[in-house]
């Protein structure tokens, strides 16, 4: 059975690379899609540079699954930051 992240590129260490996010927007393309655009990168273009982005296309089951995928995501962060509030010393 294959891991959950064995697929997403990895550094000479194993380690997930990942990149903060800069900002998002999104487009509404008829009635039918919607494009969201992900902003990248540690640190902001130099002027004149273009912006490190992801630009992607999706229908509306595609949205609903990233609204709960993302939904999901933060009450795992809150229930996180709440458990570690409980630990001693934290508080």
């Amino acid at each position: 059975m294959a891991g959950r992240f064995d697929d997403w590129d990895k550094d000479d260490k194993g380690h997930l690379k990942v990149w903060p996010m800069q900002a998002f927007t999104t487009a509404l393309f008829g009635t039918e899609k919607v494009g969201l655009r992900i902003e990248i990168g540690t640190q902001a273009p130099k002027p004149g540079e273009p912006v490190p982005a992801l630009q992607l296309v999706l229908d509306p089951a595609q949205v609903r699954q990233l609204a709960d995928a993302l939904a999901e995501a933060e009450a795992r962060l809150a229930n996180a930051h709440f458990a570690a509030l409980g630990q001693p010393g934290n508080g």
